[in-house]
């Protein structure tokens, strides 16, 4: 099987450099045309199933990339949860938390500021959990909208690797592939961009 997953285009936090966690924030007008050329990078590819995180920014790229198909919304693959963060940027956060704020976004790990946001850990652990229902899927070819940060673990566990060494980019509405052969997940594609 396949799993295809496709970062969102550019939200408004993107852009304006804060944090938007679970939060709902829209697409830039840039993230819109990102989508737009994405779904002409994803026009010939046949998607069985179509799964999106129940996140704003990603329900609006799904439906410019997959405007006909049928999706089922799929909170599983949310992006990390720094909403208590949300529109904060780093410099308002610096002033508040200091260098144990720059710590955590050094190591995308924001639990350790000890305002409910999620850990890394648990982040890494519900990538594990996408990789075992999406292998689940024989012989089928999916598709789950998200974003990079839930991208970057699923590639980590598919690697054996840190994904958030910031080893890994994963642009607004790129599309990465992973494959399911002989009981082995594989890397088969990584951060195929459209451009601005």
């Amino acid at each position: 099987m396949i799993l295809y997953m496709i970062r969102h285009g550019e939200s408004e936090a993107n852009a304006g450099g804060y944090h938007s966690g679970w939060g709902c924030v829209h697409l830039t007008e840039k993230g819109r045309i990102q989508a737009e050329k994405t779904r002409a990078l994803m026009k010939d590819i046949p998607i069985d199933e179509l799964y999106v995180s129940d996140i704003r920014r990603a329900q609006e790229t799904a439906e410019i990339i997959f405007p006909e198909k049928d999706r089922t919304f799929i909170t599983l693959a949310r992006e990390i949860n720094t909403t208590p963060l949300f529109g904060k940027n780093k410099e308002q956060l610096t002033e508040i938390y200091g260098q144990k704020y720059l710590d955590c976004r050094k190591n995308f790990d924001y639990a350790p500021l000890g305002v409910d946001c999620e850990s890394l850990m648990h982040m890494s652990m519900r990538a594990e959990e996408m990789l075992k229902w999406a292998q689940k899927k024989e012989n089928k070819s999916i598709c789950v909208v998200s974003h990079a940060g839930f991208i970057t673990a699923v590639a980590g566990r598919v690697l054996g690797i840190d994904a958030h060494s910031h080893a890994l980019l994963c642009e607004n509405a790129s599309v990465c592939a992973f494959e399911f052969i002989n009981g082995i997940w594989k890397l088969k594609l990584w951060n195929l961009a459209p451009g601005a």
